[in-house]
């Protein structure tokens, strides 16, 4: 017992450092796929939620454009109605005119030519307001345009941050001197 040593089974004990340890190789490449995998993740996470800020964009702006297809809609019918009833006036004094009642009934040459100054006025009023109608078009578009072309840089870019929350929309109006308030909706 005390004197004799025992023979122990040297392939017991023999082992490797790869076999103690584990694959180290292996495990590298476990670790390597899994960051690969939460790096897919975090990539698909940020197309969803760009495409649903892009859908988001593509749904103001299709509202946008209703709603300036509404205005200028609007705008027309006032327009035409206003040079209708200019007409109808203009057409009722000739005929009136001409039907020899001028001193009887107070109309002079003055009358005539102030109602036609009111009438240019009206007419340069009407054209204004379609320029500006035309105008906040052309930077709908534009906008449109530019938020569906193709990002050309590396990184994607933010989304423009809205210049002013107006009953048109999410783009700046055009720039004017003369109040429009008589030619909007109301």
């Amino acid at each position: 017992m005390f004197g004799k040593i025992k023979d122990t089974d040297e392939t017991d004990t023999d082992l490797t450092v790869e076999q103690f340890f584990g694959d180290e190789a292996a495990a590298a490449e476990t670790v390597r796929v899994d960051e690969l995998h939460h790096r897919v993740t975090q990539v698909e996470a940020q197309i969803s939620s760009q495409f649903t800020s892009m859908a988001a964009y593509a749904q103001i702006a299709q509202e946008q454009i209703e709603t300036a297809r509404s205005e200028a809609k609007h705008a027309t019918e006032r327009t035409e109605r206003r040079v209708t009833e200019l007409i109808e006036r203009e057409r009722a004094d000739r005929i009136e005119a001409m039907h020899g009642q001028t001193g009887v009934s107070g109309w002079t040459a003055p009358e005539v030519e102030s109602r036609l100054d009111q009438l240019e006025l009206a007419v340069h009023q009407i054209q204004h307001g379609l320029n500006e109608c035309l105008a906040r078009q052309k930077a709908l578009a534009d906008a449109i345009t530019a938020l569906f072309e193709p990002q050309r840089q590396a990184a994607p870019a933010p989304a423009p941050a809205p210049v002013a929350q107006s009953a048109g929309g999410f783009f700046p109006p055009p720039a004017s001197s003369q109040p429009i308030s008589d030619l909007s909706m109301v």
